[in-house]
């Protein structure tokens, strides 16, 4: 999490804020250093019209590793209930859409590409 988000919102978000199943390990997304309205989980239909959520996912990827192609692709099979998904956040201040995705354990990433398990 940010340095720059305050104690008190991460006591909130702790505390007073239902949570959401994920099916890895959940984690909340911020800006503007404050937490992000959750608004569910999201495929690429729901995400196509929000270039702000989709260019965080692109990020995601970077970090993974992933290249351009492969993070294109793996993007490309998200769906709103489908074993690879996105968990769609909004920005409280400024609307910006944030996302970040999650797989199942029957799929994982290996050299950068998506495979069954």
């Amino acid at each position: 999490m940010p340095d720059e988000v305050p104690s008190v919102v991460l006591d909130e978000l702790a505390h007073r804020t239902p949570g959401f199943l994920g099916w890895q390990q959940e984690h909340w997304l911020y800006h503007r250093a404050d937490a992000a309205e959750f608004l569910g989980r999201a495929g690429l239909p729901e995400l196509e019209t929000l270039p702000d959520a989709l260019a965080s996912l692109r990020e995601e990827a970077a970090e993974l590793g992933q290249g351009p192609d492969a993070s294109d692709e793996w993007i490309q099979r998200l769906r709103v209930d489908g074993d690879l998904t996105a968990y769609l956040f909004r920005c409280r201040h400024c609307g910006t859409h944030l996302a970040y995705s999650d797989a199942n354990l029957g799929h994982h990433l290996r050299g950068g590409a998506v495979v069954d398990g």
